[in-house]
């Protein structure tokens, strides 16, 4: 089947980007006024050491502004994402982002030269004028940045050093989205397929294991045609992040990374090590996976395939809607009422097409809706993934709604929170109904995709983080980052997690070439931690509905006004301690009892 050009979607299949800019006369408009202002933020420079008074004016102006650059790169990122083989859309993306490069690099000055001013006297400026007061836990968080903060002229040449610094990263997109090119594939009868990031999640979940076979092979030869303009593409990026460290004075990558965000780094060690305790657990799982399936020889590309028999369910997006706010239900009316505006304003972009990036994700502004990214195919997977990224959404409404301009975001560290925990209703949700119709298969299904969902979330992340921290501590002690150390180590640590239970094809080796979590910053354990937190809340949530407003109010509409531990710990969760990965992994364990006697039961 012929993938879809953009020009053919339904409007009412797509986002509105027009509620951020109606035509693109008004980008411009609004992105010439940006580049109009950018000598003027010189203006600004010493103006800290003046008073109260010019410190609230910097503050102020520098939000005015820094909303209007916000607009412009969400929306000439989207269309970039929406089709990437727009050339259009593409270079409004790339002069998007050479603008907010400059916009920086203008305001570079402001951090070094406010933590040039003695605290005792910032704390006087803040006291000095109410307004000002809204600013003073924002001013704590910077001061912890003082001993690694440099002279403002330093700063703002690294600033103007971010376009170059990027080139890494951009040609690994253009590599693994825009250029990208699979050889098709066929079915056990002969039957050919188009192969897309899109399609290829569709296909490794198929009951043809033929089409599996052929789709895992076709993929990985394409990544080892490239493997080694892909080692230096992710070497580019190490050394970026290892710059960035080194010049601001951290003692590494991962502790620039974590501290940026409040982090301690022994929430990262803990959940290594608690992950790497029950890696038994996940060998047990594919044992019941190879047991279920009759394979007498278990191969990676059979890992996504539903334990399950008979062909997956199958769902259209308007049914997948109406299941995610029944399974919200729990969370309240207020909760299921703003969910159902994803749907009313076209948050969403549903469907694939043609130069649309792979995979899905939650984005937006502080005055942007928190637009949402599909490549929706009627899967359950997919349904879960719908009510993933609404999670997103609507921790950023909340937390929007709630919070001031400079709270307005929240920590990537609890991220993954609101997501995993929609994920963990709408498990409870599926569970429950299936039960109470009788449907064995129902519940079994919904069963295998917790399952399925849980490995990918936890130990899969775990996994990449695992490798994540061992490259860069590589390159750190003075390794090279090569295509063959790359391979060699990736392999070593599938193994490791998967066991003995399968048979390797050992294309596997070049999976880290594909992967765009590795050119985040120490991005991935956020999501096993994420959802070991969720799975607590959501537990909290289905026991008593306060615990849901207590989460609301707590979690979701707090943003950024607190520490992200503290957050979470008000909500009901310590993520300081390891009980709520190990009470995760202790969940997963009864899910593979429960499946393994209900499946088997006569």
């Amino acid at each position: 089947m012929a993938e879809l050009l953009r020009k053919d979607q339904k409007l009412e299949n797509t986002w509105d980007l027009e509620s951020i800019f109606p035509t693109s006369e008004d980008f411009w408009k609004q992105f010439r006024e940006v580049e109009n202002f950018i000598p003027e933020i010189k203006n600004y420079q010493g103006k800290v050491k003046e008073g109260a008074a010019a410190l609230l004016e910097i503050f102020k102006t520098s939000e005015k502004w820094m909303l209007k650059i916000e607009e412009l790169l969400i929306y000439a990122h989207l269309k970039k994402d929406q089709d990437s083989t727009d050339a259009t859309s593409v270079e409004l993306y790339a002069k998007t982002m050479g603008l907010y490069s400059k916009y920086g690099a203008e305001w570079a000055f402001l951090t070094p030269e406010l933590l040039s001013v003695d605290e005792k006297i910032i704390d006087g400026y803040l006291e000095e004028l109410e307004e000002l007061k809204l600013y003073k836990f924002e001013m704590e968080k910077l001061n912890k940045k003082r001993p690694h903060t440099l002279a403002p002229e330093q700063e703002k040449l690294i600033a103007m050093a971010g376009d170059a610094l990027r080139s890494s990263d951009e040609t690994f997109a253009a590599l693994n989205n825009t250029d990208v090119i699979f050889n098709d594939v066929y079915d056990k009868d002969g039957n050919k397929h188009t192969l897309t990031h899109g399609t290829y999640g569709t296909y490794m979940e198929s009951t043809d294991r033929i089409l599996r076979k052929n789709t895992f092979f076709s993929l990985y030869e394409y990544f080892e045609k490239h493997i080694n303009t892909l080692a230096s593409t992710l070497a580019g990026n190490l050394e970026v992040k290892k710059y960035y460290a080194d010049t601001h004075k951290y003692s590494s990558t991962r502790n620039h990374a974590l501290s940026s965000n409040l982090i301690p780094e022994e929430v990262y060690d803990n959940l290594v090590e608690v992950v790497n305790k029950k890696i038994p657990a996940l060998h047990k799982y594919y044992e019941l996976h190879k047991k279920a399936k009759g394979f007498e020889e278990f191969r990676l590309y059979d890992r996504a395939v539903s334990m399950v028999d008979g062909e997956p369910i199958k769902f259209t997006f308007e049914e997948a809607r109406d299941i995610v706010l029944e399974a919200v239900k729990p969370m309240g009316e207020d909760y299921v009422n703003n969910m159902k505006k994803a749907f009313e304003e076209r948050w969403i972009d549903i469907y694939p097409n043609k130069g649309k990036r792979s995979g899905a994700y939650s984005w937006g502004g502080y005055t942007t809706k928190p637009f949402i990214l599909l490549n929706f195919d009627g899967t359950l997977n997919d349904v879960y993934t719908l009510i993933h990224e609404l999670g997103h959404s609507m921790h950023s409404y909340y937390t929007r709604k709630n919070q001031p301009e400079v709270y307005g975001n929240y920590s990537i560290f609890v991220a993954e929170v609101a997501s995993t925990c929609n994920e963990a209703l709408l498990t409870e949700y599926l569970y429950n109904k299936f039960e109470k119709e009788g449907n064995k298969e129902g519940m079994l299904r919904v069963l295998n995709e917790a399952l399925h969902g849980f490995v990918g979330t936890v130990y899969r992340q775990t996994q990449f983080a695992e490798f994540e921290h061992l490259i860069n501590v590589h390159l750190q002690n003075g390794g090279a980052i090569t295509a063959d150390f790359l391979n060699t180590e990736y392999l070593n640590l599938v193994k490791k997690y998967y066991g003995d239970v399968f048979t390797y094809d050992e294309e596997i080796k070049y999976e880290w070439s594909r992967v765009p979590h590795f050119y985040y910053n120490y991005y991935v354990y956020q999501y096993a931690t994420g959802y070991s937190a969720a799975q607590a809340l959501s537990r909290l949530i289905l026991e008593n509905s306060q615990n849901a407003k207590i989460y609301i109010d707590e979690f979701l509409s707090k943003g950024n006004s607190d520490y992200p531990i503290n957050v979470l710990k008000n909500a009901g969760v310590d993520m300081s301690k390891p009980e709520a990965v190990e009470l995760a992994l202790k969940g997963f364990e009864e899910k593979i009892e429960k499946f393994e006697k209900l499946y088997f039961e006569k």
